[in-house]
Order: C-alpha cells, then structure tokens, then sequence
C-alpha cells in the first residue's frame, strides 16, 4: 500500500475530506451539516477507511484547511489533524505522521480555470463591515499568491485590481454595490466552495511538518468579541475570563 494521505475542510459552511493512497483518489465525502453536525466527521471517518480496508491509524498525512474561516471549522480539523499526527505507526517501515495547512484562499483560487497572467480575487466573510482579501496570479496553470491575505472593508472591494472575483464573501448587496463599476468577472455561487480536485491540487503547495498546524486567523472569533458582555452577565470579571479563554486556546 502506498503512502495514505487525508485532506479536511471545515472552514466554512461545506465539510469536506478526502482519502488519497499516493496520488489515487480513494474516498471523498461533502455535505453542509445542520448545527452540529460535524460532531459526526471521524466516525464517518472511520467508517470510510474500514469500507477500504484500512482504519485511521494507517494514514501517514493530513492535511487539513487552516483558515481563514469559521473558528470552530478550524479548530476542528486541525485538533484531528493533531490527533492524527499523534497515532502511533503501524509498522517499523511505515512512513512517519505528519500534517500541513492549506490556505483556504488558494483553495478557492484552483476552483478557476484561467490564462496564465490572469489575477484571482478570492473573497470571503470577516464580520459585517470586513472581508478576507488574497489576490492570485496564475502561472503554468496554477494559481500563486502575488499578494498577501489582508481584512478590507467592503468598499475596497471594487479598488483590487484583478480579472476575476470569487468566494462568499461577495454574496452580499455591500459587495456587489462595490463591485459595480470594476472590470472584474464575478464568478457564481457555485465556486463559492473548493472542489475536491481543488483541495488535492493544494497538497503540492503543503509544507509537511510534525509540529501542529497554525491556524489562520485575522480577526479574535465571536466568543472573544463578545467575551466581556457575556462574562458580565454572568457576574464574572471579564478580564479575568479573557485571560482564562486566552490559556484555553493556547492549549
């Protein structure tokens, strides 16, 4: 058997994995679970790799989408992902345990299919007024970072030069009024989401470490945010709460 590799997505709405043996696609499941539903994502793991005659442990790498996007999506995929680094191996000859990140933008950016020289403009949701922003030029067929992952607000959207726009962020009336006058293509929904070939195609641009993978974030999650007006309520110190969160997370 060759070397088994398992790619996550939980950044945004789609849950996504896949299961590679060398470069053979062997498995991969989608879908957009309900509140909670990503609680079932290693039994159906597991099920998955049973069904081809191997079980979890067997995997040498996983790569899991490290942002940006929706905190507890992050987390999750790289908690398993250390989890799975972590799983001793199966046999004295096998490869050892090793996980990467994916950027999510650039996962976004190989869902096109675009002359080389042509400029991707990946966008998806911050908060109400901000956007995650990358830029990707394509050469030889693949998408390359030609600027670095940025916040902006909505109304810079229509000052980024580039030749097409995707990604669910310009999914709304803010986005598209700011867009009006640019040259830009804005691709439909349905690019919205990585392919399964688009994740695949983001394994060349892994670095494969031991370490754990570090989540990409711009902006403090929503439990941070709101952290002081929750801990008041509660009757707690909110600096205080902050400071414990903050170890939490860290842990």
């Amino acid at each position: 058997m060759e070397e088994l590799t398992l790619i996550l997505n939980a950044a945004e709405k789609r849950l996504q994995f896949v299961l590679l043996e060398g470069e053979t696609l062997l498995h991969a499941e989608e879908c957009e679970p309900q509140k909670n539903g990503a609680d079932n994502l290693l039994p159906q793991l597991d099920k998955a790799c049973r069904s081809l005659g191997f079980t979890l442990g067997h995997i040498s790498k996983t790569a899991a989408a490290a942002g940006p996007g929706n905190f507890m999506g992050i987390r999750l995929t790289a908690t398993i992902a250390a989890a799975m680094c972590r799983t001793p191996v199966q046999s004295a000859d096998a490869a050892p345990k090793m996980q990467a990140g994916i950027n999510y933008m650039q996962a976004l950016a190989f869902n096109c299919s675009a002359q080389d020289g042509a400029v991707i403009h990946a966008v998806t949701p911050a908060t109400k007024e901000l956007v995650h922003s990358q830029c990707f030029r394509y050469e030889n067929g693949e998408p390359l970072p030609c600027g670095g992952l940025t916040l902006i607000p909505f109304a810079r959207l229509g000052d980024i030069a580039c030749d097409l726009c995707l990604g669910s962020g310009l999914r709304t009336e803010k986005a598209l009024a700011a867009l009006q006058n640019s040259r830009a293509a804005v691709l439909p929904a349905r690019f919205d989401s990585p392919s399964i070939n688009s994740l695949i195609a983001c394994l060349k641009y892994c670095t494969w470490q031991k370490t754990d993978i570090s989540p990409i974030y711009l902006k403090e999650c929503d439990a941070i945010q709101n952290l002081p007006h929750i801990a008041q309520m509660q009757g707690r110190n909110p600096e205080e709460s902050r400071q414990e969160l903050e170890r939490l997370l860290r842990a």
